[in-house]
């Protein structure tokens, strides 16, 4: 009868809206940038000022740096569109809220994934402390699977989600990228700062730990150049 019509229009309706609601999150997650004057560094070392349409996360309001790790748009003074990519510049520089932020082109020996569309021989990576060993942060976004069900021995999309993952990238000098092995952290980085025993005994010794990445980096540039 007519109510049960009116309920199937008011679950239509419904429906509309959460699909609506939906398209636009997914529009404003992905499509908001912000333009914001900076300059790059060209492969023949030339200083270029531009203006960048960074990608911001809506919901955190900071850029983007896992798209920013395959490329960037910016425009010339005539306002010409340029897609900036890794293998086209050095470096690219912009302040963002107070913050310089310097992401460095390097050659992605560690076989580092932007995205499962491009096979990338390089890539932008945020710069986190610049010295002797280069501290540099990977972003990416991890999917988890789905729910698995015992009983049909299947595994369905309930209970996915993505989360993001921020991993930190050192460079020694000219060296290739080097990023410790999951679970093998004091290992990995006695070995790697076996150049400075006083650190790296630290390291053995559990007075640093992982999450002292930043005074380990910040101890090893300070040390005398032999």
């Amino acid at each position: 009868g007519t109510r049960g019509t009116i309920i199937h229009k008011n679950t239509d309706n419904m429906k509309k809206v959460f699909l609506i609601l939906t398209i636009a999150l997914i529009c404003l997650n992905n499509a908001e940038a912000k333009k914001i004057i900076g300059y790059y560094i060209s492969k023949t070392n030339d200083t270029l000022t531009v203006t960048f349409n960074v990608p911001i996360k809506f919901f955190s309001q900071k850029p983007d740096y896992e798209r920013l790790q395959q490329k960037i748009k910016c425009y010339d003074s005539t306002n010409q569109k340029k897609i900036l990519k890794p293998d086209m510049a050095n470096e690219i520089i912009f302040d963002y809220e107070g913050e310089k932020i310097r992401m460095l082109s390097r050659q992605n020996n560690l076989d580092l994934i932007s995205s499962v569309f491009t096979v990338n021989n390089s890539l932008f990576l945020k710069l986190i402390k610049d010295g002797k060993i280069k501290l540099f942060k990977y972003y990416k976004t991890n999917n988890s699977p789905g729910m698995y069900n015992a009983s049909s021995g299947m595994t369905t999309g309930a209970g996915s989600y993505s989360y993001s993952v921020e991993t930190y990238i050192m460079q020694k000098g000219n060296d290739e990228l080097f990023k410790t092995r999951w679970l093998s952290f004091r290992k990995d980085m006695v070995n790697y700062l076996s150049d400075c025993p006083d650190v790296a005994k630290k390291i053995e010794d559990k007075i640093y730990r992982s999450d002292d990445i930043m005074q380990i980096i910040d101890e090893y540039n300070r040390r005398p150049t032999a």
